[in-house]
């Protein structure tokens, strides 16, 4: 600590001297950790981290100093691979980098440098930038002015390694820094702004937790007791029309299971999520790049959330992805087409990374994005269902079977599976693409997210993979005019998760009415059948229903209280959308 106050009290000199009355105590409690280093960072008026938001005034010697501790593994590599004679030859290096030239011959040879430009090595230059880049990046992030932070950056590097200074000294240093706690992580809330009202509800969340608490059980109850109903009749009837049908019912009700093993496969994603990080790398090829491209692509990155790094690789198929590699950290796979995007339409890529950023930040990255088991069983549920569960009572049907009549009946029933379970987690995965496009949509206008789009349709892939694209993303044509504001903008959005209930009951009674009339009842008594499993239908969904009310209610509350400078959340849009469900609700008491 004693080291690291000293080097502080060096620092403030040339930086902030108008901060070095205190600059050791300051460099000790950052190197100390824990709760003093905290307090440096901590404002009295809630403000934001680093000192720099209104009224705040602690000075920027924190935020340098947890710059410094954040490149200081670049810096020691830089250090421990040899690359450097002495630091003259550095300092002269930065001061080229400063001034955007490259070093003369007459310079470098009078330092002690490389002979000549041509004889430095590359290295030596790409682990310096991206010290730069990290130390830039890091001080804009805790409030600086880009201008500001890049004065400072260079200030900063010229007094580690001006001339008087040795390697062991700044080894020093760097040892004293990476053996205390790692750099801070950076508020959040700078993600979009300085609040969080253009995220909506966490519908995905929602619609996991609260079906893995009572879809999964009530779903598998109802199979058992439908499987106990079938195997009665298999076992009961001798040979002939029953007892076919019933293999032909019983074979096809195992379909019914898939949406729990949908919900499993969530859970899946969200236990092992390192493991599924290395697969993703190891499938795409992904791999860390010293191509300019990615550095900036990196640095973009590193200003909205810090927390999540880029990987590359050249394939064609996709632009980026986000895809967990821990609970709290997260890495987006950027690919070949991003790269040339970020160079034709710069601000049509940043809304390609905005997007991805924005799963991160929602939190959904552990259920969607890369490799994600949850995606991927809601896509191949359709095909399996139909082969499973519609394809053996539509062959018993079409081949004249004596119960085909009441077997088409039954297939309606098992129809009406695929709006029943399936319209929930579409409608919540395409809500989640849809908030993270609002964040795009916020820092680059919503022109450049059309624009992004229109590369998505270039992207190779056959008709099959785009129409089971649709399971887990909204078509294009609808995500271009929801960033254009149609729809009715937020309420649009807002009411669109309760509207899905009502629509989910339309379908499902459509094929239940000529269900029960095909069983042979009236269609009097077919009516009232459905109206009663309407109602019975709206009771099983009662958790849904209710949760749905209260976060709709809260929801604005919550940004607002959260981040007290934010004024955008409105309460309005997520009030009417709340009639709904808690009509809805009411309605399951009948």
């Amino acid at each position: 600590m004693e080291l690291v106050g000293a080097w502080s009290r060096r620092l403030a000199e040339r930086l902030t001297p108008h901060e070095i009355d205190f600059a050791a105590e300051v460099g000790a409690a950052y190197a100390e950790g824990g709760e003093r280093r905290r307090r440096l960072f901590t404002t009295g008026d809630g403000g934001e981290t680093g000192g720099f938001a209104s009224g705040a005034g602690i000075g920027e010697l924190p935020a340098i100093l947890d710059a410094l501790r954040a490149a200081a593994d670049h810096l020691h590599t830089f250090l421990a691979d040899g690359m450097i004679g002495n630091t003259l030859a550095v300092y002269a290096l930065i001061e080229s980098r400063r001034s955007g030239r490259t070093p003369s011959l007459e310079r470098t040879a009078a330092t002690g440098g490389p002979s000549s430009p041509a004889q430095m090595n590359p290295d030596q230059g790409r682990l310096l930038d991206q010290v730069i880049a990290v130390l830039t990046e890091r001080l804009i992030a805790h409030g600086l002015s880009r201008e500001r932070a890049e004065q400072q950056t260079y200030r900063l590097l010229e007094t580690v390694f001006e001339p008087g200074n040795t390697p062991e000294e700044i080894q020093a240093l760097l040892a004293a820094l990476l053996a205390t706690s790692p750099a801070l992580p950076l508020p959040e809330h700078r993600l979009g702004g300085p609040s969080r009202s253009w995220m909506l509800p966490p519908w995905l969340w929602f619609y996991l937790i609260a079906y893995l608490l009572v879809g999964v059980p009530g779903l598998i109850g109802d199979w058992i007791r439908q499987a106990t109903d079938y195997r009665t009749l298999i076992t009961n009837s001798p040979m002939g029309v029953a007892r076919t049908a019933g293999i032909v019912l019983g074979v096809a009700s195992i379909a019914q299971l898939f949406p729990a093993l949908i919900l499993l496969g969530a859970m899946a994603s969200l236990l092992l999520p390192g493991f599924r990080g290395r697969r993703v790398e190891r499938r795409h090829d992904l791999r860390v790049s010293d191509n300019p491209v990615i550095e900036e692509m990196a640095a973009f990155v590193r200003r909205q959330d810090p927390s999540v790094e880029i990987r590359f690789s050249e394939s064609n198929r996709m632009t980026a992805r986000v895809y967990p590699v821990g609970w709290k950290q997260a890495r987006i796979a950027v690919f070949l087409p991003l790269t040339v995007l970020w160079r034709a339409d710069p601000e049509a890529a940043e809304a390609v990374l905005l997007h991805e950023i924005a799963h991160r930040r929602q939190r959904d990255h552990h259920v969607v994005g890369l490799a994600s088991p949850f995606t991927w069983l809601v896509r191949v549920w359709g095909p399996i269902f139909v082969v499973v569960g519609l394809l053996p009572i539509t062959l018993y049907v079409t081949l004249g079977g004596a119960a085909g009549r009441l077997l088409t009946g039954q297939l309606l029933v098992h129809a009406a599976v695929v709006p029943r379970m399936l319209l929930l987690p579409v409608v919540a995965l395409w809500l989640a693409e849809l908030g993270a496009d609002r964040l795009a949509v916020r820092q680059c206008g919503a022109d450049a997210l059309i624009r992004a789009l229109a590369l998505e349709r270039t992207l190779p892939g056959g008709r099959l993979r785009r129409v089971s694209r649709v399971l887990t993303h909204p078509p294009a044509a609808l995500r271009r005019k929801v960033a254009g504001g149609r729809f009715c903008g937020l309420t649009g959005l807002a009411v669109a998760w309760p509207a899905t209930f009502v629509v989910r009951l339309v379908l499902v009674s459509a094929l239940a009415l000529p269900a029960f009339m095909l069983t042979g009842e009236d269609i009097g008594a077919a009516i009232a059948h459905v109206f009663q499993s309407i109602v019975k239908g709206l009771a099983f969904d009662r958790l849904l229903l209710g949760g749905s009310t209260v976060l709709l209610v809260v929801w604005p509350w919550i940004v607002r209280t959260r981040h007290a400078g934010d004024r955008n959340s409105q309460f309005a849009p997520y009030a009417l959308a709340a009639v709904l469900p808690l009509a809805l609700y009411m309605t399951s008491f009948i």
